[in-house]
């Protein structure tokens, strides 16, 4: 279970959301590459970082990404894994994320658009999703990328990750410990679709508040 810290995200996020809705392209440097970030697209942040250093993968293993953003997370695994496929809601995310992929000459890994597993085939040793932790109204997908109305995408990704995930296969799942959102969710719908708990890594951020990845199997039988 986590604490709730101090931090109100939603205005935050809504500054970032106006930023995100302007023309401006940048790049940052992250996970030892520099990655673009495009207009409309979330903007990489210690909780991608944290993401791609606590994904546990080795060269004969596939993995997918739900929410891929710039692609950063999906790319930095990549080269550790036989291959990837990341998939977001958000057109501009995956046009970006192929072409930073291509920027890192990465070729083993597809980017495209899908609502949660909706267009995913297949199944994969590795499934990760750093997703919108604030439930509010959305009013597009680039909004989606901060906020998740009903907590809804986070509820249909462990309704149905099992149908995609190996039956030795992780679940790396992204969360924060803001003031606003119900910090002990991830595990209520982990318990409830049948998966435990094996780690858990955390960052701190300036702003006194904590981002997570928490890793999850399925329940043995």
């Amino acid at each position: 279970m986590i604490k709730k810290s101090n931090f109100h995200s939603i205005p935050s996020q809504a500054k970032r959301l106006d930023e995100r809705h302007t023309d401006n392209s940048f790049e940052v440097a992250i996970c030892g590459m520099k990655i673009a970030v495009e207009p409309g697209v979330y903007q990489t942040s210690e909780d991608s970082e944290l993401m791609a250093e606590s994904v546990e993968i080795t060269k004969n293993q596939n993995f997918l990404e739900i929410g891929c953003g710039t692609g950063v997370v999906s790319i930095s695994v990549a080269k550790r894994a036989a291959n990837g496929i990341g998939v977001d809601i958000n057109e501009k995310a995956v046009a970006n994320a192929r072409r930073n992929a291509e920027a890192q000459k990465i070729d083993n890994l597809q980017f495209f658009v899908s609502d949660v597993f909706e267009k995913v085939t297949g199944n994969f040793d590795v499934i990760i999703c750093n997703p919108p932790y604030t439930k509010h109204d959305a009013k597009d997908n680039i909004e989606r990328m901060f906020w998740d109305p009903e907590n809804e995408m986070k509820q249909t990704f462990f309704k149905e990750v099992g149908g995609y995930l190996k039956m030795r296969g992780k679940i790396y799942f992204g969360w924060a410990d803001f003031a606003d959102i119900d910090t002990n969710l991830p595990f209520k719908l982990a318990e409830k679709h049948g998966y435990i708990l094996v780690n858990t890594f955390k960052k701190p951020h300036k702003n006194d508040f904590h981002f997570y990845v928490l890793e999850f199997t399925r329940k043995p039988a």
